[in-house]
């Protein structure tokens, strides 16, 4: 009997002490979780990306995006049925990338795109309108 006794104290006194301890013994535990976040979301961009666009002519209705990164900063490359273009202006902000490419000589186009698991929306700016974008990751072997 006395046993049981001993051990309801014990475990009374473990609740009572763990009642004491909160986020403010650790200031450190948000900042951390915040950074995590962020490189997770930013990573979340990287890969290869098969997408369609609507409201465009045909050799640029499909592609892929390759979305790599160097260092601090990343890289796009965009393939079409007619070749591959070069993204500049790139910035990547959470879980989005933004960026630009010249085709045909100076005709530029400005994506926006969100990463959404393994998916890709956004649309597309250029001097002949909008066009939406659906795109899905391309893991290995497909």
């Amino acid at each position: 009997m006395k046993t049981i006794k001993f051990i309801v104290q014990v475990i009374a006194l473990c609740v009572v002490l763990c009642s004491f301890t909160t986020t403010e013994n650790y200031p450190y535990k948000n900042s951390v979780a915040k950074e995590t976040i962020a490189l997770i979301s930013a990573d979340s961009v990287l890969g290869v990306w098969k997408y369609t666009m609507t409201n465009v002519d045909a050799p640029y209705e499909k592609g892929m995006f390759f979305i790599t990164q160097k260092g601090d900063s990343y890289d796009v490359a965009v393939k079409l049925g007619t070749g591959m273009l070069t993204g500049q202006d790139v910035v990547v902000k959470d879980n989005g990338i933004n960026f630009n490419v010249n085709f045909e000589g100076l005709k530029r186009v400005s994506f926006v795109l969100v990463v959404e698991n393994d998916k890709i929306v956004g649309e597309s700016y250029s001097a002949i309108g909008t066009s939406e974008i659906f795109g899905v990751r391309q893991l290995p072997g497909q």
